[in-house]
């Protein structure tokens, strides 16, 4: 007993004097934090991450109805603006016939109203430019939902889904198509702790890693999410990074791995 109260104490003797000769000469431990792979990495954050893209969009129509024709395929590259699904509008088409028929006739007697007659009365001719304002919204709103019945793609994108064939039945909001910005890769982080994530700012310069392309790439933070999420009960945050020019071969969902300098 004796013997091991004396190893102890002179262990303690021995770190004493390592903490009085390292302090003066400014040497301090480094912390486990920020060591990898043996090296330190002081002033950085790492963390993994994946490629994906700036924008994945999930498109879906605003009316229900029967599919008429899809006119993309998956991996197509569209533009902003491009036709990629109709429904059968037949009756929609029909609505805004009978809107313009209906006008014409409005617009009829309200010429009829603005020729002066002894008997007519001042509010005819707004009761008929009243009536004429409506046909005339009538048609409007017709047309909108004869929109409706075709979905065109919001951004210039790729092609990822297509979930529907032409006789199918399609509800609102269900997703028929969904496209993406191939072209426009960004990363994202998927174990940030709440630790590490005080430590990064928007327009922090960052490095990734791509491991299947045995390269480098350089970019900014663009976004920290405010949402946290949990991996294995740790409390993670995402963190958007731009790279600086999209590589050539990079593909979404590569695995990277990021250093964040602070």
């Amino acid at each position: 007993m004796k013997r091991i109260r004396w190893i102890a104490f002179t262990t303690l003797i021995v770190l004493s004097l390592s903490l009085l000769i390292l302090s003066p000469l400014g040497i301090q431990p480094v912390s486990a934090s920020v060591i990898k792979n043996g090296f330190a990495q002081s002033g950085t954050v790492i963390a993994s991450a994946n490629v994906v893209p700036t924008q994945v969009t999930h498109l879906s129509f605003t009316i229900s109805g029967r599919v008429k024709e899809v006119l993309v395929s998956k991996g197509d590259k569209v533009t902003a603006g491009q036709t990629l699904i109709t429904l059968d509008s037949t009756e929609l088409e029909t609505a805004v016939q009978l809107a313009t028929a209906k006008r014409e006739v409005t617009f009829a007697q309200w010429e009829y109203q603005l020729q002066p007659r002894r008997s007519q009365l001042p509010e005819d001719r707004v009761f008929a430019k009243a009536r004429l304002d409506q046909s005339d919204a009538q048609i409007e709103i017709a047309k909108l939902r004869l929109a409706e019945a075709t979905l065109l793609s919001p951004i210039d994108a790729t092609v990822i889904s297509v979930d529907v064939k032409p006789g199918e039945t399609v509800d609102v909001a269900q997703v028929v198509v969904t496209i993406a910005t191939l072209d426009k890769l960004q990363v994202e982080t998927k174990d940030l702790s709440e630790r590490d994530v005080t430590r990064v700012q928007v327009g922090q310069t960052a490095t990734v890693s791509v491991d299947a392309l045995n390269e480098e790439f350089t970019g900014k933070v663009t976004a920290i999410s405010p949402i946290w999420n949990t991996i294995g009960g740790d409390v993670v945050f995402k963190v958007t990074i731009a790279l600086d020019e999209q590589p050539a071969g990079l593909l979404w969902g590569m695995s990277t791995e990021v250093t964040i300098s602070e």
